[in-house]
């Protein structure tokens, strides 16, 4: 299955963007992250525990800082044209957890994460049991 029929739609901040700002939107959208874009290319990304760990714990004033300071930059990302399998692939090589999707003209137009993966494996897991229950009679053996 390629990433263009599994992508969720993307959420992105701007690098001037005040990090209550970015909070907001991440509490308003329901997601834990952002993908900070220039002209519509991911150029960086941050998530809620990069808020967390590296602005409120610091001390730092979410209400006047920006975003462009504790933006992870050149996020990895996959394209629209790309499998599951290569998202996962880079995932475990690269140990993050999100991968923004590009089109054919590098501007973000998703993202998948890992939670996004375990439940599509969770699906597939769950329809070849069904298969399986269903195919088998009690005279059978498993």
């Amino acid at each position: 299955m390629s990433l263009d029929q599994f992508r969720l739609p993307v959420v992105t901040a701007g690098m001037d963007d005040t990090v209550e700002t970015a909070a907001r939107t991440m509490r308003d959208q329901r997601v834990g992250c952002l993908v900070v874009t220039r002209e519509g290319r991911p150029i960086g990304i941050v998530t809620d525990r990069d808020l967390v760990n590296r602005v409120l714990a610091e001390g730092w004033d979410p209400t006047s800082v920006r975003l462009h300071d504790f933006v992870t930059f050149d996020p990895l990302t996959v394209s629209v044209h790309d499998s599951i399998e290569t998202a996962a692939a880079r995932m475990r090589q690269h140990g993050v957890r999100r991968l923004p999707v590009v089109d054919d003209d590098g501007k973000a137009v998703g993202i998948v994460t890992s939670d996004d993966l375990l439940v599509l494996l969770g699906r597939e897991i769950g329809a070849v049991s069904e298969g399986i229950e269903n195919r088998c009679d009690s005279s059978e053996s498993r």
